[in-house]
């Protein structure tokens, strides 16, 4: 019996939402472009043949490339006229601005509508496919060559510097610049100080801050960009000059706005005595470095002396030796000495037949030194001296033989 309560009390409900009249919702949308950032008004009316215990749900609208504002008292109670009865409702006005040219389509979205049966005026709720609507937001033709787009009844940007111009090494000056924007949203304003790629300086920008109020439809506000800039070495350089072009929408003409370049004077870094650590990092590598080189001097110096003057002993007693002290005594014209050291060399090279020609030259100084005859004396000293190159010749070859050509 409770069931059949239950669905007699629904049935009617039920029958009243497919069969009964149902809320009728419209919506009024611009059909003229819309003016890229300018507000175009949307109206979504809602209307019920009795009454709604709840209001209606209306869409957001909010979508890429739209911002939406809901003016004061956006919704409002209405009546209407319907097939000769008088039918209430409630309307909702939106601003939207858009924020890029294009069209924008709203797709698919409903009313959430919870009214009055008209038979049993139990609540009955029930969703509303919206109306379709689409916007053309255009760019005015006097602004198509703007980048950035900046489209704006009122726009002025000022300049303050936080800081010496006259910087010391890691010193800091702060650059903020203040857009103030009138006619439309500050979100449109883009970024108003660019990046700088400068070996004296650092930059650290911070996250722009926004604010924006409306007036009777009319939004404004303002957008702060600031840049801190740390001096890294020494030297000339400047903030460089910023130009900012926009279209007034008022006298549908392009203005500029020209920023003043900021110039800088950096001190070079000061010297810094090394702090502990890297003191005793250089001392202990200069311990090091002195301990290498006693090692090297305590245990490799005898080594290297010895190897130095065992090179040495095996000259005095080499062929060699004996040459270059003949060498030396035939440059200085003594005979006692020349003979001497051509003896020497005889004893201890393999091959003293070599030496007959300096013997005869020789003969010749000894013979002219004891004779009336001094003239030839000088020649034959250079005679012995060409010998003695024939006898390192020599010398060398059998020192060095070559191999045979035909093994």
């Amino acid at each position: 019996m409770r069931y059949l309560i239950f669905l007699m009390l629904f049935l009617p409900v039920q029958l009243g939402a497919q069969t009964g009249v149902q809320p009728q919702v419209t919506a009024e949308a611009p059909t003229d472009p819309v003016t890229v950032g300018q507000p175009a008004i949307v109206r979504i009316k809602v209307l019920v043949p009795t009454f709604m215990p709840s209001p209606p749900v209306f869409p957001s609208l909010e979508q890429e490339n739209l911002l939406v504002r809901l003016p004061e008292r956006a919704s409002g109670p209405i009546s209407e006229t319907v097939d000769g009865e008088t039918w209430s409702g409630v309307q909702r006005s939106y601003r939207l601005y858009p924020l890029q040219a294009g069209p924008i389509e709203f797709g698919e979205q409903e009313v959430v509508v919870t009214f009055a049966d008209p038979e049993t005026n139990a609540p009955t709720t029930v969703n509303v496919p919206l109306p379709e609507m689409t916007l053309n937001a255009v760019v005015p033709e006097g602004a198509r060559d703007l980048d950035p787009l900046i489209l704006a009844t009122g726009f002025t940007v000022d300049q303050q510097i936080d800081g010496s111009t006259e910087m010391e090494n890691g010193g800091a000056i702060t650059r903020s610049l203040t857009a103030k924007i009138v006619g439309t949203t500050p979100l449109l304003v883009p970024e108003l100080i660019p990046g700088i790629q400068d070996p004296l300086l650092s930059a650290y920008p911070k996250e722009p801050r926004f604010t924006e109020s409306e007036d009777r439809g009319v939004l404004s506000g303002q957008r702060v960009d600031e840049i801190v800039y740390l001096a890294q070495q020494g030297g000339q350089t400047q903030l460089q000059p910023i130009t900012i072009r926009w279209y007034n929408l008022d006298t549908n003409q392009v203005e500029k706005i020209d920023i003043d370049a900021v110039d800088l004077t950096l001190a070079p870094p000061k010297w810094r005595p090394q702090d502990a650590d890297t003191i005793f990092r250089l001392l202990a590598m200069a311990a090091g470095l002195t301990l290498v080189l006693w090692a090297f001097v305590r245990f490799l110096g005898p080594r290297v002396t010895s190897w130095k003057q065992a090179r040495r002993d095996k000259y005095r007693i080499s062929p060699d030796f004996a040459l270059d002290a003949l060498r030396e005594a035939l440059q200085a014209n003594d005979i006692s000495m020349s003979y001497s050291a051509l003896e020497l060399w005889k004893l201890r090279s393999d091959t003293p037949e070599k030496a007959i020609g300096l013997e005869e030259q020789l003969a010749r100084i000894g013979a002219a030194r004891y004779s009336s005859r001094t003239g030839s004396i000088p020649e034959a000293w250079a005679a012995a001296l060409s010998e003695l190159k024939v006898m390192k010749q020599a010398e060398h070859r059998a020192q060095n033989p070559l191999p045979p050509l035909n093994p």
